[in-house]
């Protein structure tokens, strides 16, 4: 799989994945914006002031979002699969539980976390990485027919 391609799903599905994110954000009346609340983490322990911090939150997220994508495509390389809803579906459903280990390890970490209702983002989260596997799936899929 060519790295571009890789950034490419990684644009694509990180954003879908935030959109989705941001959604439920509105809808629930909390901040489930994954960039937003890194922002916020990164706010409270580094000299850094709120802008400069969401800036960096923004760029960790779609950083991590190009290494979820690269594992996936480096799955399906190995594997000599071709990516579909189905494995793109699994493969979300399985980052978004890593995602949520990840995410559960650093707010216990933190010395000043957000207050974030835990359970109900780690929920969300899970459904957001599934956005974020079938689009990476769908976006895969697109590219290696185009070439």
């Amino acid at each position: 799989m060519k790295l571009k391609d890789v950034l490419t799903a990684n644009l694509v599905s990180t954003t879908l994945m935030t959109l989705f994110s941001e959604a439920v954000s509105k809808a629930d009346g909390n901040t489930y914006n994954e960039a937003k609340i890194l922002g916020e983490l990164l706010n409270r322990i580094t000299p850094l002031n709120k802008r400069q911090a969401q800036i960096a939150g923004w760029i960790g997220h779609y950083s991590v979002g190009v290494v979820f994508a690269g594992v996936y495509a480096a799955y399906l390389e190995r594997a000599k699969a071709k990516p579909t809803l189905v494995n793109g579906l699994a493969y979300g459903a399985l980052s978004g539980l890593a995602g949520a280990f990840i995410w559960h390890a650093t707010f216990k970490a933190h010395p000043n976390p957000p207050g974030v209702n835990l359970k109900t983002y780690y929920n969300q989260l899970v459904l957001a990485h599934i956005v974020f596997g079938l689009s990476a799936a769908v976006v895969l899929k697109k590219l290696k027919n185009e070439q």
